[in-house]
C-alpha cells in the first residue's frame, strides 16, 4: 500500500485545517486495520475531492472500494442514507463500515456521466430518478430541502452569484405542497457512474427531503448551451412525469449557483441568463 501522505494532507487541509495534519499520519495504519478487519487487498488511490480518501481494494467477492474521512458524521451520514436507497439498485451497495470508515461495492464501468461522450436519453435519466425516489423513508433525511438550498445560496453568495431572483422563485415553489422524496441532493453528473448491471448509479448523497423536481435540475443545466439545456427540460418533463413549469422554476433556482461552478465562461454566462430568466 503506498500512500502520498503530503498530497493527501495537502488535499484536505483546505477543508479540514489542523484536523487534517492530525489525521493523515494515522492513516496508514487505520487502512492496515481495516483491511485485516474485513479481508482487503489495498489497492491504489482513486482521484477524490477534498474530503476524503478513495482506495480501490481486492476482497474475496471481487473489487471493492475503502472509503475513509476525518469527518466521521459525514461518513455516517452516508452509510445510512446509501442504506436508505439500497432498495432502488441505484447505488453501490453498503458492504461494511465502521468510525469515519465505509466499504462499498465497486461500480462497473464506472465512468462518470460527466465525462460521457453522449449524455444519458432523458427516458434514462427519468428511470433513474424514479428509481431513486421510489425508496427510503424521507423521514430519515438528515436534513430539508430548504435548508440544504440555504447553504448552497450562502457559497454560491461568496463566489458572486446573484441570487435575489432565486430567492424569491425557491419561496414560491416551497410555499405549494408537493409529495416529498428522499432526494440524493448533490445529484450533479459528476456523481452519477456508469454501470453494466445497474444502468445510471447515485454515489456521495447529500440527501434531504423535498420536491423530486430538485434531483433533475443538474441533468437540465450541465447541457453545455441554451438550445441543449432547453431540449433536455423539456424532454426529461415530457417523459418523468414531472410538471414542466416546476421543473423549469427549479432550473432557474439553481442556474446561478451552477454558473459560479462551471469552467467554461460560455456556460457560465447561459445558467446566469436561465437564472435571470432571460430565455
Amino acid at each position: 500500500m503506498l500512500l502520498d501522505l503530503e498530497a493527501i494532507t495537502a488535499r484536505l487541509a483546505p477543508r479540514f485545517g489542523k484536523g487534517a495534519h492530525r489525521w493523515v499520519p494515522k492513516l496508514p495504519d487505520r487502512v492496515a486495520s481495516l483491511a485485516a478487519e474485513w479481508g482487503l487487498v489495498v489497492g491504489p488511490e482513486f482521484k477524490s475531492g477534498n474530503s476524503s480518501v478513495v482506495l480501490r481494494c481486492e476482497h474475496e467477492s471481487g473489487e471493492v472500494i475503502l472509503k475513509l474521512s476525518p469527518d466521521v458524521y459525514a461518513v455516517r451520514e452516508e452509510t445510512e442514507m446509501l442504506r436508505q436507497f439500497a432498495p432502488s439498485g441505484r447505488v453501490p451497495v453498503v458492504l461494511a463500515a465502521d468510525r469515519g470508515a465505509v466499504l462499498l461495492e465497486a461500480v462497473h464501468p464506472g465512468a462518470l456521466v460527466e465525462h460521457q461522450p453522449v449524455p444519458p436519453t432523458p427516458a434514462e435519466y427519468a428511470a433513474f430518478l424514479t428509481d431513486l425516489h421510489s425508496a427510503g423513508d424521507p423521514d430519515s433525511a438528515p436534513r430539508k430541502l430548504v435548508d440544504w438550498l440555504e447553504v448552497l445560496f450562502n457559497s454560491a453568495a461568496k463566489r458572486g452569484a446573484e441570487l435575489a431572483g432565486s430567492r424569491v422563485l425557491r419561496d414560491e415553489l416551497l410555499a405549494e405542497p408537493t409529495p416529498d422524496v428522499l432526494l440524493h441532493g448533490d445529484l450533479h453528473l459528476g456523481n452519477v457512474l456508469t454501470s453494466s448491471a445497474k444502468g445510471l448509479v447515485a454515489i456521495d448523497p447529500m440527501a434531504c427531503v423535498g420536491d423530486p423536481c430538485f434531483d433533475a435540475v443538474d441533468y437540465v443545466l450541465e447541457g453545455l448551451d441554451r438550445a441543449e439545456m432547453l431540449r433536455r427540460r423539456d424532454a426529461l418533463a415530457a417523459v418523468s412525469g414531472f410538471d414542466a413549469d416546476r421543473l423549469d422554476a427549479w432550473c432557474r433556482v439553481t442556474a446561478p449557483i451552477g454558473a459560479t461552478h462551471v469552467s467554461k465562461p460560455g456556460h457560465a454566462a447561459e445558467l446566469a441568463a436561465f437564472g435571470r430568466g432571460e430565455y
